[in-house]
């Protein structure tokens, strides 16, 4: 076996960019949209529900993010 270390490139060090809020709000209203138009009531309401929380978990990582840099 060979013990090979792996160096870091420089631009793994670079922050990812991040989307505006305004795309963040725009990919939620069309695809709340499309549910409403093409589920029915038990996969709407269970889609809203994975909707609301996926957004929210991706704004509080978002959030946590900015609050240590």
């Amino acid at each position: 076996m060979s013990d090979t270390t792996h160096t870091a490139h420089s631009h793994s060090e670079e922050t990812p960019k991040r989307l505006s809020s305004a795309t963040y709000i725009i990919a939620f209203i069309v695809l709340f949209l499309i549910l409403a138009v093409f589920a029915d009531l038990f996969v709407f309401i269970l889609g809203t529900i994975g909707l609301i929380v996926t957004f929210a978990a991706l704004y509080s990582e978002t959030n946590a993010h900015g609050a240590h840099h």
